[in-house]
């Protein structure tokens, strides 16, 4: 039987997807039964305590690993990441490897090759998707992130059939240039959003993009406005397009699972790494580009909206309960105590 453990760390923020995702995830394993063997989840904000305590976490960590350990360990991590699968590796131990991001998509810190070879170093993945071509180490999907904290609040229910819209993020025409478009070709249908970096001057031209303001995301899953979340990337209405758009292809984004716990219908790119989950849970739309969206959401009649909301009822209480993460986990040990 291998011994199960993960590293906690320090988050800096909770106000942001990616601290969210990690922190639930910790969260999740505790309740699974995973032994943390670094410090205890904190948040300070200071720059300075940050790197300290994740410095000391890791050496802590280092000290506790032995033979037939199993440690999840969240990817990319700043530093350490490259020390503890060889150190695992030395003491007998294998490394589960939960991938949030890619930075050779990303950020492009790292050479695709690069980033192959650091992630060959481990035993098993938890993918987007499958999305490490070139690996050679087992590959799981971790079909969506689990979002395991916020209370969700009664069903929405859509004020009339002309349905609406709401996307929460970074809101900033600059980075998101499609907002402005789909403002323009859907002049009748209200788009909601919530988030950071508003351009207040440029968004009140449109009298149908209203801002909400930076609300937590414990709020918007008790209560917000818009039938449908838009989960799209890049700067083209056509497609994924641009750097961040190439990216949908391979990324699970937090985003899909806010929604969803707000029971809500999502709308991604058909191209993009969730799609095939959102057709498969009949959970949402997926469509080729926005520029047939106005269109696709005047079919949707009273009984599909309901499907899609009850279906996204059901995939909520999953994503809360760590559904998905322990599935996944349950398949990585399976195999590690075959192998």
């Amino acid at each position: 039987m291998l011994n199960r453990k993960f590293i906690s760390r320090n988050y800096k923020h909770l106000d942001n997807g990616g601290g969210i995702a990690k922190s639930d995830i910790d969260i999740t394993l505790e309740n699974l039964g995973y032994q943390n063997i670094g410090l205890r989840r904190s948040f300070y904000h200071n720059n300075l305590v940050h790197g300290i305590r994740n410095f000391i976490g890791l050496q802590k960590a280092m000290m506790s690993i032995h033979r037939n350990d199993a440690i999840v360990l969240q990817y990319p991590m700043k530093i350490g990441f490259d020390r503890i699968c060889k150190k695992a590796h030395q003491r007998g131990a294998k490394i589960i490897c939960l991938i949030h991001d890619l930075s050779s998509f990303r950020n492009k810190s790292l050479t695709p090759d690069e980033e192959i070879k650091r992630l060959n170093a481990t035993d098993v993945l938890l993918t987007h998707n499958h999305m490490e071509h070139g690996c050679k180490v087992k590959m799981i999907d971790y079909e969506i992130m689990d979002y395991i904290h916020g209370e969700s609040g009664a069903p929405h229910e859509p004020v009339d059939r002309n349905y609406s819209l709401y996307y929460v993020g970074n809101v900033s025409f600059k980075t998101h240039p499609y907002l402005r478009k789909l403002a323009e070709i859907m002049p009748d249908r209200d788009i909601y959003l919530y988030g950071t970096h508003p351009e207040l001057e440029e968004i009140a031209k449109y009298p149908n993009l209203h801002y909400m303001g930076i609300v937590s995301d414990r709020q918007i899953i008790k209560s917000h406005m818009g039938d449908f979340g838009l989960s799209w990337y890049g700067e083209s209405l056509d497609s994924g397009e641009g750097r961040i758009g190439e990216y949908m292809a391979y990324n699970n984004p937090h985003k899909v699972s806010l929604y969803l716990r707000c029971n809500s219908p999502v709308i991604v790119w058909s191209g993009a790494g969730r799609a095939e989950f959102i057709n498969k849970e009949k959970v949402g739309i997926t469509i080729d580009s926005l520029t047939t969206l106005d269109d696709r959401l005047k079919e949707v009649d009273d009984k599909e909206y309901r499907l899609l909301t009850d279906n996204a009822r059901k995939i909520n209480a999953k994503l809360k309960s760590g559904y998905y993460l322990d599935k996944a986990l349950s398949q990585a040990i399976d195999h590690l105590n075959k192998s």
